[in-house]
């Protein structure tokens, strides 16, 4: 399940992804929100209300959640900031599909976010 877990008497926290997985198996009609809810043990209210929310565009696109992508650090020896890079900080990224990405002196982010997107897919 795609929660976390707040300890006995405490509020169950769920992420957005999870929401709208859950909402959008209520609209396809196939089943009752009861039955659903208690697929996923979830208060029908609740649900009831995760679906007002959706249907409002409350609830956030999948896509605008954080991504956590897997990392391997590997030991090098250290190199000094290169003429081209600007006296910045420098980053390769080797992704799992073999793709690499270097970063060199200052970047914007918003754009290094969309080649990682691309290239992630």
């Amino acid at each position: 399940m795609d929660t976390t877990d707040r300890g006995a008497g405490r509020r169950r926290r769920f992420s957005a992804a999870f929401k709208r997985r859950v909402v959008e198996e209520t609209l396809d009609g196939s089943e009752s929100v009861s039955v659903v809810a208690r697929r996923h043990d979830l208060n029908t209210n609740l649900l009831f209300n995760w679906r007002r929310q959706y249907q409002r565009g409350l609830l956030p696109a999948v896509s605008e959640e954080a991504a956590l992508l897997p990392i391997r650090l590997i030991a090098g020896e250290p190199r000094a900031p290169s003429k081209a890079s600007g006296g910045g900080a420098e980053l390769e990224l080797v992704l799992a599909q073999g793709h690499r990405v270097a970063v060199r002196g200052l970047s914007d982010p918003a754009m290094l976010q969309a080649a990682l997107k691309a290239l992630v897919g």
